[in-house]
């Protein structure tokens, strides 16, 4: 997709599966199970959606998906499927590993920077040697301090390669790490969640991440039983709301396997999608 100066391509690191009434919390599973009807372990599969983006200024890699370091138990529980890779998906549009400048982390949770690193035998390495890999300092903060109910998905091998390798830059606040993307803060799912707007020729593309995992999830009060501040998340999404449809923000979300970009609308009261094939921008 030509957005401006900036190109976007989807690279998709396949899906996994996760417990429905996890992912629709308070949402009664007879409403959300018409969205999403789940397996016989009451899991729904999700897409893991990561974005490249690249100008004249660098390539970005926009998350990286659950990555490859996982046993055969955890591979049978989390449904992980990788019938596409992101270095695979990289190499498809020409790209290698080493030609990522930056990759950003929207949080640290396991499926969106299980790809941060590599197993060589039993040692995790950077997957892209060059790159700069942007965390907010408060997820950084939160990752490596951990609770009984947070430790499961903070896994210290897909960032602590990076602090050895000097990879590791932390963001305190919001920041432009290029012209025209910027890193905006979206607490709730995480309070150092972030997302990733990208403004060119008067055109706005917002990467949503983990503050509306998917297109299901539009409605205000349809937050995930994971996310550890809702209330937060629910004020984060009015704001973020308010401004996607006044503005006419490209809105691109990382766990719909079906509908990964769409337009958001107010009516009669209500939010609603107006969805966009990935090619005809």
């Amino acid at each position: 997709m030509k957005w401006g100066d900036f190109e976007l391509s989807l690279v998709s690191d396949g899906s996994l599966r996760l417990d429905g009434g996890a992912m629709f919390g308070v949402v009664p599973k007879p409403l959300w199970s018409k969205k999403h009807e789940p397996d016989d372990r009451n899991r729904i599969t999700l897409g893991l959606n990561c974005l490249l983006v690249r100008s004249e200024n660098g390539n970005i890699l926009i998350d990286t998906g659950c990555g490859h370091k996982y046993s055969a138990k955890e591979i049978d529980i989390y449904g992980i499927e990788h019938t596409t890779t992101v270095v695979g998906e990289l190499e498809r549009l020409g790209l290698m590993p080493e030609d990522i400048d930056f990759v950003v982390n929207t949080h640290l949770h396991f499926d969106h920077c299980g790809g941060n690193t590599h197993l060589i035998g039993d040692e995790a390495i950077p997957t892209f040697p060059r790159a700069t890999y942007f965390i907010r300092d408060r997820e950084y903060r939160d990752a490596t301090n951990p609770n009984e109910r947070t430790k499961a998905t903070y896994l210290p091998w897909n960032w602590e390669p990076l602090e050895h390798s000097g990879q590791l830059t932390l963001v305190e606040g919001d920041c432009e790490i290029l012209p025209g993307v910027r890193l905006v803060g979206t607490p709730g799912h995480t309070l150092g969640h972030q997302s990733v707007l990208i403004r060119s020729s008067g055109k706005t593309f917002f990467y949503v991440a983990d503050l509306c995992p998917t297109t299901a999830h539009i409605p205000l009060p349809w937050i995930m039983g994971y996310d550890v501040f809702p209330l937060t998340t629910l004020e984060t999404r009015k704001n973020i709301y308010r401004q996607a449809v006044s503005e006419e923000w490209l809105l691109f979300f990382e766990h719909d396997s079906q509908t990964p970009a769409g337009y958001l609308e107010r009516q009669d009261g209500r939010y609603t999608l107006q969805p966009r094939a990935w090619e005809v921008e």
